[in-house]
């Protein structure tokens, strides 16, 4: 079942290629959060074929901020980010 559900699925080239990028993504990001140097620096940006993907690490709050929405250039991730913790601070 998982086989033909497989099959199926890879069949189409974009979705495929879709698929993929999206597993190293999370590849990416499951290698920079277990660098103990990387997670010193608290945030980061990562080039993908569609846009900017971000995470960022709040030590005070305990909280991570991950943007997987793609965005078109790094300063729209960045500001993106920081939108995501002000609205998380709003009560």
């Amino acid at each position: 079942m998982i086989d033909r559900i497989v099959g199926i699925l890879f069949k189409w080239t974009g979705l495929r290629k879709a698929l993929f990028s999206e597993v190293h993504m999370y590849d990416r990001l499951n290698h920079i959060m277990s660098d103990p140097e990387a997670m010193e620096i608290g945030s980061s940006f990562i080039p993908d074929f569609d846009g900017w993907r971000s995470w960022s690490h709040n030590k005070d709050k305990g909280r991570y901020y991950f943007n997987d929405i793609p965005e078109e250039d790094m300063m729209s991730a960045i500001e993106r980010l920081e939108d995501m913790e002000r609205e998380s601070s709003t009560p």
